[in-house]
This record gives C-alpha cells, sequence and structure tokens, in this order.
C-alpha cells in the first residue's frame, strides 16, 4: 500500500449533498480543500442515491435558499436546455414548497467540474479511518484501494451523513433505537397509464398483499396514497426499507440486498399483473440504499420540534430551513407536519453545527444536532447545502484569522455565503438565547 502525505488546510469528509457545497465554498474563500468521498461523484443522496429532488428553493412567498446550490442548480438547467421558472410561475401542490429535478449526470459532472476549477483537490472511493489532535491541527488518515493518505489540516467539516469524523473522536453523538425507513432508488418506464384505473390497480395490488405476492415497505405509502401513485411515479421514491442502517460497511449491504429484492419484487409483480404495464421495463437502479437517518451529533444546541414548528428566531442563525416536517414511518408510509403559517420560516442555528465540547470541527447535513422530529424537517436536500456552505464560509474564514471556526462571528460567515449568492437568513424576530 503506497502511504502519501500532504496538507491542506480544511478536510471536508464526505461529498455529498452538503459536502460538495462546504467544499466549493470553503476554496473560493481563499484555502485549500482535500475533499475525501467513499462513492465515485459528488451530491451524495441526489446523484448517487438517486434522489433527484433537490428541495425547496423557495417557499410561495420567498427565496428560502440560493447560493452555491442554486447556482450548479441553475448551471445544470442550462445545459440541459430549460428554463428554471421563477416561484410566481409555480404552484404548491401537497407541500408548501416546489420540487425541482435535476438530471443525475448533468448535475453530478457541473458540480465536478466546479469543485475542480475552483481548486478542491477531490478523492473519490476513500474514507477516513482515523483522526487525532497534533497542537493545532488535525491529522487525518484516509484509505483507498492502494492508497494509505495522511492529511494534515487546521479544519475538518463533517458531512459524511452518519458523523464518522465526529464519532472518530470519541465526541458525542446520538442514534435513535427507532429510525424512519430507508429506500432503494429505482424507476420503472414504459407503464400504459390510459389503461390504468385507480379503483382497479388498487384492488390488484391489496390481494398480492393478502396473498402474500408482496410485503410490506414494497410500496411504501400504502396509508395515505392510492397505489395508482406508485405507478405514476413508476416506482421511483416509494420503497421503503424498515430498521434502515448504513452507518458501517455491514448495514450498507444489508440494506442494498433487501433494497434490490424489493425493487425485483414489485417489477415482476407490476409487470405480470397491472394492465398496461406488460412492456415495463426496470430502466434505472441507483448504487446504494439511502437511510433517512442515522447517527446525529450533540451539539452546543439541539434543536427541537417546538424550536422549527414556532420558527425559533435565533440570533446565530446561518441558513434558512423550511417549513413542514417530513416523518416517514411503517405504520402509513409518511406522518407530514405542517406549520401553522407558510410565513413561519425555521432557520439552523450555528451552535447545532458545532459538536459539544469541540474546536476546528463543523458539521453539516443530516448528522446536525437536531431531535428526531425537527431533523425529518430540516434534512431537505436545499438546507443541507445552506448548512454546507454556511460551515464551509466558517472553516475558511477560521483559518484565514488564525482562530477556531467555533470563534467566528455569524455575520461574518452570512456575509462571506451571501458573495456567492446565499440569501439573509431570517431573522425578523431576534431574541436573547441563552
Amino acid at each position: 500500500m503506497k502511504t502519501i502525505k500532504q496538507t491542506a488546510d480544511v478536510v471536508v469528509a464526505g461529498g455529498g449533498t452538503a459536502g460538495h457545497i462546504a467544499a466549493i465554498q470553503a476554496v473560493r474563500a481563499g484555502v485549500s480543500v482535500s475533499l475525501i468521498e467513499a462513492s465515485s461523484m459528488l451530491g451524495g443522496t441526489m446523484t448517487d442515491g438517486g434522489v433527484f429532488m433537490p428541495n425547496h428553493w423557495h417557499s410561495p412567498t420567498q427565496p428560502v435558499v440560493q447560493g452555491i446550490g442554486w447556482e450548479l442548480f441553475n448551471h445544470s438547467k442550462q445545459i440541459e436546455g430549460l428554463r428554471v421558472k421563477s416561484m410566481k410561475e409555480r404552484y404548491g401542490v401537497d407541500t408548501p414548497g416546489y420540487y425541482s429535478n435535476i438530471n443525475v449526470p448533468i448535475y453530478a459532472s457541473v458540480a465536478e467540474q466546479a469543485a475542480v476549477e475552483a481548486g478542491v483537490e477531490i478523492h473519490y472511493h476513500e474514507f477516513i479511518g482515523e483522526i487525532v489532535q497534533e497542537g493545532n491541527f488535525w491529522i487525518i488518515t484516509s484509505y483507498a484501494r492502494g492508497i494509505k493518505r495522511i492529511t494534515k489540516c487546521r479544519e475538518v467539516i463533517d458531512c459524511s451523513g452518519d458523523a464518522d469524523v465526529t464519532r472518530a473522536l470519541g465526541l458525542t453523538v446520538d442514534k435513535s433505537p427507532k429510525r424512519q425507513p430507508g429506500t432503494l432508488e429505482y424507476r420503472i418506464e414504459g407503464i400504459d397509464m390510459q389503461q390504468v384505473w385507480e379503483g382497479e390497480v388498487q384492488k390488484i395490488y391489496e390481494k398480492a398483499m393478502e396473498e402474500g405476492e408482496l410485503e410490506k415497505g414494497d410500496w411504501a405509502y400504502f396509508g395515505i396514497y392510492p397505489f395508482q401513485w406508485y405507478l405514476q411515479m413508476g416506482g421511483h421514491n416509494s420503497t421503503h426499507i424498515y430498521s434502515c442502517d448504513t452507518s458501517d460497511a455491514d448495514g450498507q449491504t444489508k440494506a442494498n440486498i433487501e433494497g434490490r429484492a424489493r425493487m425485483l419484487r414489485m417489477y415482476q409483480f407490476v409487470r405480470t399483473k397491472i394492465p398496461g404495464a406488460e412492456r415495463a421495463v426496470l430502466k434505472t437502479m441507483y448504487n446504494r440504499a439511502l437511510s433517512r437517518e442515522g447517527y446525529r451529533v450533540v451539539g452546543e444546541h439541539i434543536v427541537t420540534e417546538s424550536e422549527f414548528m414556532t420558527a425559533q428566531p435565533y440570533e446565530d442563525a446561518v441558513c434558512n430551513a423550511f417549513n413542514y416536517i417530513d416523518m416517514h414511518n411503517e405504520d402509513n408510509g409518511c406522518d407530514e407536519i405542517f406549520h401553522d403559517s407558510m410565513e413561519l420560516l425555521p432557520t439552523v442555528p450555528f451552535r447545532s453545527l458545532i459538536p459539544k465540547g469541540s474546536n476546528r470541527i463543523t458539521v453539516a447535513g443530516r448528522i446536525l444536532s437536531a431531535d428526531r422530529t425537527s431533523l425529518a424537517g430540516i434534512r431537505a436536500q436545499c438546507t443541507c447545502m445552506a448548512m454546507g456552505q454556511a460551515v464551509g464560509a466558517a472553516a475558511a474564514l477560521a483559518v484565514r484569522r488564525g482562530t477556531y471556526s467555533r470563534d467566528i462571528n455569524v455575520e461574518d460567515i452570512i456575509a462571506l455565503t451571501k458573495e456567492h449568492g446565499a440569501v439573509e437568513p431570517n431573522r425578523a424576530r431576534k431574541k436573547e438565547y441563552a
């Protein structure tokens, strides 16, 4: 195995929804960045995982998240030859926001080119094994096929999705015994929906469940939508993997196997039993099963459901979140909890992105410090991008000023992210916090 020693100002662990934005923001702010990603592309859940719906950029009344993520989204749409419609041309359907699909190959390539052109050093197919402190530096050991990489850096950003770096440091994390179901994304095409009648296909589905041809979870949202919805979606984002835990390789393997078995069972059922689906093709399967929650960092502040639902106005807010909770479950598929008013816009406090009692490390994405219920609202992809941009800015400012990221003034973080297109977080009703 070849050993490589190098230095960087900032190491970003994970190039997913939050991580690739954090890396681009930090390097654009004038520091060197090493990005370590275990997969083969940037974008994480929305590219490699196939949830190609970064939402929500705006509400019916205002922009919620913009910045580098919005820039990359728009660039990808330009390459597709598509115009991005303004919020005034869109209409909310079943949520207060608007879903915006990406073309996965184009977005992943656009994000990668933006990172490389900015100067991010990307290391695919690599994972962090150890991290130790050496004075004011971190010594990070990562592994890939034939490579042992030892990187010395000043700041580290954990965007791993399961708090890999935070756990390696022995910092406090939380993991609920009951978690939201996971999903393996795939797509069935070629269903003639003109032959699909809601009442008929519902009875066919229910009979298959009664006779054991299908299993609970093969169709995730049995309690809230008719089976026709599954067919309209072509199976995309329509299957649940119960007790999904991808925080280690064994759990990821188990989830992949279960997800693919559910996918194949559903495809065979649809093609052989559903009128109009005789020529259906299982066209797309994404690389890995996805968890909706795993480890959460215990930070300097834990965002609670009450704070989220009342849009608590944090003075250290660094970005906006969105205004409903999307809690997947085994009972009926999913519970959606909406705010009393669309005017309520929750935010993310910087303290929830700092592991408790730590220095020179920040986190972003679904591992932020929050309870389970509020996490189900904050984990939306655009919010993860905004969190990533905020901590990327904090890390860069810390390196440039020779201090800790946790000590960077929030106003300076916001000012830097706004230079790169971000919007001011909602802090209209300021109040003191303990």
